[in-house]
């Protein structure tokens, strides 16, 4: 750093170093959007036995445990027979999704009830396809042909 009025670099050590003021909230870090997480949820019961909970946005490490909190509750049910779990809405995907699956198939095995999972076409049917999981899970289409199933 050249110093007004010289012509010889100041040395490190001798350079002003206060602080520099923090980053306006207005102004965004480079490489990083800024959003909120969000996931969506909803749960029918369209035939006796049978409930559908739609999952649908985001599914990460924030949102796991409502998710997961939802799908627990769900399979208290005393007539449980089969829980859909339907992912045609998920925009993004991290491990915490394969992680949900793998603790629903596990507690409806423990119920003895049916998973059936419509994984839709986007961000969970691709993680499906990558972790091998696809061959694990009972997939179907749509929440139709998986309640329709259901209702056997």
């Amino acid at each position: 750093m050249i110093a007004a009025g010289q012509d010889t670099p100041v040395p490190a050590w001798q350079q002003d170093h206060s602080l520099v003021q923090p980053r306006p909230p207005a102004d965004a870090v480079l490489g990083h959007a800024h959003h909120e997480a969000t996931s969506r949820l909803s749960v029918e019961w369209p035939a006796p036995g049978v409930v559908v909970v739609r999952i649908g946005g985001e599914i990460d490490l924030a949102s796991l445990p409502r998710v997961t909190e939802m799908i627990r509750q769900r399979l208290r049910a005393a007539s449980l027979q089969t829980v859909v779990l339907d992912f045609s809405t998920v925009t993004f995907a991290s491990s915490a999704a394969m992680e949900l699956l793998i603790t629903a198939q596990r507690r409806c095995r423990q119920r003895d009830c049916t998973l059936l999972v419509v994984p839709g076409n986007g961000p969970v049917a691709k993680l499906l396809e990558i972790t091998g999981l696809s061959t694990m899970v009972s997939l179907r289409e749509d929440v139709t042909a998986a309640v329709a199933e259901a209702r056997g």
